[in-house]
Order: C-alpha cells, then structure tokens, then sequence
C-alpha cells in the first residue's frame, strides 16, 4: 500500500458513505472528551478521488474533533487506486479489528461487500479472517424486520439473541420473544432454551409430530411414536396394531407375549 503521513484541513476531508451507519452521541461526546484531554492518537485514513480526499476509516474521530472546533488533522493518505469493493473491504476490516460496529452494520456491509465483488460468504470470510460459519451468522440479522433491526443497532437486542431471534420464522412469536429480551426478562441462555421450544413447535407445525398420547379414560392411554405423524398416519398404525391384536387373540397368545412378538418383529 502506497501512503503518505500529512496534516489535511479538517474542511478538505470529505465523508462519504461509510460502513457504520449508526454513531452513538454519547460516545462521541466522550471520544472528544478523549482527544481534548490526550489529543488524538490514531490518524484518519483517507484516499484520493480526483482532487479530494474521502476519510476511509475514522469517521467517528472526523466527528469528534469537528465538534471540538479542530482546523487540522493527522491524515494517512493512501494513493492507490481502489474499486468500491477495495473501499468496502477495507472499512470493513478496520472496524471489525476494533469490534465496535452495530451487528446491523457489520452484516449490511459484508452484504454490500459481497455485492460489489461478487465474492460469496466463504470468500468474504478468508478475506476478512474470519470463520465462514461467523460470516454467515453475522448475515442472518438481516432476516430481521426493519423494527428489531432498529433494536439491534440501537443495542436494545445484544447480538447473540438477535441471531437466535432471526431464526424464527413465526413474525408473531418473533416479535413476541423481542419484546421479552427488551424488556430484561429472557436472558441469553433462557432465549436459548425458549428456542428449542419454538423450533421444536414449529417443526411439528410443519411436519407434524414425533409422538403423540392419546387418553382414552378410564386410566387408559395409547402412545404412537413415528416421523412426522399425521392424523392419516396414526390411523394406518392403529389398524395394523388392531389387525395384529386380533390374529393373536386367534392363536391364544396373552397381552405380554403380543407384545414381544411385535418387539421381535420390529427387530428383523
């Protein structure tokens, strides 16, 4: 990479539409308290587009020192030619080293950065040094509707349960298990448990059950087990079982032998 270490005019810098999407005022009130105490310790990054200069990386710094009234600043400027991807990429990897983006941004940049390059998700990975499973789990946030996404960026909804939160497909129990999160009553690991619960309904909602009980009285309860059972399915079970009841009422047989022969034969 080919730069060059100046002190650029705060008004030369130009910002254009960066990574973050969100900058928290309170943290920018205390980044300027920072530099106003200690300076500021980490130059802006910034490249050439004609004869301006676009910041690459330290937008929050730009912000920061502007509102301390700040006339200049030290700039690294770097000379090479970059395609929209390159910029991205670059952005990119910046803020994830510091792992202060949003989950909202952080998955909306990887997506623009796939867009522009044309990598997939693994690519992005190798490139970012990052696991492809992080890369992909980064993306489902997206799944979200625009209103948690606002939660999520918001830090309303930490990370990890906006992850869990997009792998529910019910809107309705989505919004739902939210609102408990935001409100302090799920935790990580209670969202975790609660999940399996909805995963496992909505599975059986889909596919029907594994297992069902049916109380017929009188302290009486068959119990079928089988992928997926249908009302249809349960049906041609009980007949078999009914049909199979009657040939060895027929031949003598008790209750107790019936029934390891139905084990033996299930066996074979």
């Amino acid at each position: 990479m080919n730069a060059a270490f100046e002190t650029i005019p705060l008004a030369r810098l130009s910002l254009a539409p960066q990574v973050r999407r969100h900058f928290d005022e309170a943290s920018l009130d205390g980044l300027a308290a920072s530099i106003r105490e200690v300076g500021l310790q980490h130059p802006l990054i910034a490249r050439r587009d004609g004869n301006a200069l676009v910041v690459l990386d330290g937008e929050r710094r730009h912000r920061a020192c502007s509102r301390l009234g700040m006339t200049e600043v030290p700039v690294l400027i770097v000379s090479d030619p970059m395609m929209i991807a390159d910029v991205l990429l670059r952005q990119l990897a910046c803020n994830l080293q510091r792992e202060d983006l949003s989950p909202i941004d952080r998955a909306e940049a990887i997506r623009s950065l796939m867009k522009a390059s044309s990598m997939t998700a693994d690519e992005v990975a190798k490139r970012l040094g990052q696991s492809p499973a992080t890369v992909s789990r980064t993306l489902t946030v997206l799944k979200l509707p625009e209103a948690l996404r606002t939660q999520v960026a918001s830090g309303q909804i930490p990370a990890d349960a906006a992850y869990l939160l997009a792998r529910v497909e019910d809107p309705a129990r989505q919004s739902e298990l939210a609102a408990e999160v935001v409100g302090g009553k799920l935790s990580r690991d209670a969202l975790t448990r609660k999940m399996k619960r909805v995963r496992r309904a909505e599975a059986q909602a889909k596919d029907g059950p594994n297992r069902i009980t049916a109380l017929l009285g009188g302290g009486r309860s068959i119990t079928v087990g089988g992928k997926g059972l249908t009302l249809d399915s349960l049906m041609e079970a009980l007949e078999q079982l009914l049909s199979r009841a009657r040939k060895s009422k027929a031949q003598g047989l008790s209750l107790t032998t019936f029934v390891r022969t139905l084990r033996d034969q299930a066996a074979t």
